[in-house]
């Protein structure tokens, strides 16, 4: 995953958008196991403190699901998945018709 993070909005809610970017283009799948903070941290250079922040707030936005020692998962529930990936179009068309 290709992580572009600058100074411009909360270093968080980038983390947030682009693994909600991730799951939505099925880059994460519905069902799979995302990688750990401390990896995901190291690959996009940030906070573990921060990388946790991001997925904490995905979490109870129910697009990603904890089980324990097991990790992170990407929800099974397709309605999220779908109501997530409906409001990135909106935003997109939003901002692009704003232009």
């Amino acid at each position: 995953m290709r992580w572009k993070i600058d100074s411009s909005h909360p270093v968080y809610q980038q983390i947030k958008d682009h693994i909600r970017n991730a799951v939505i283009t099925g880059e994460y799948p519905s069902g799979s196991r995302i990688p750990s903070v401390r990896d995901l941290a190291i690959e996009a250079h940030v906070n573990p403190n921060t990388m946790q922040r991001a997925l904490t707030e995905l979490e109870h936005e129910e697009l990603l699901v904890s089980n324990g020692t097991l990790g992170r998962f990407v929800t099974d529930n397709h309605t999220i998945i779908a109501k997530n990936r409906d409001a990135a179009i909106r935003e997109l068309y939003i901002v692009e018709g704003d232009s």
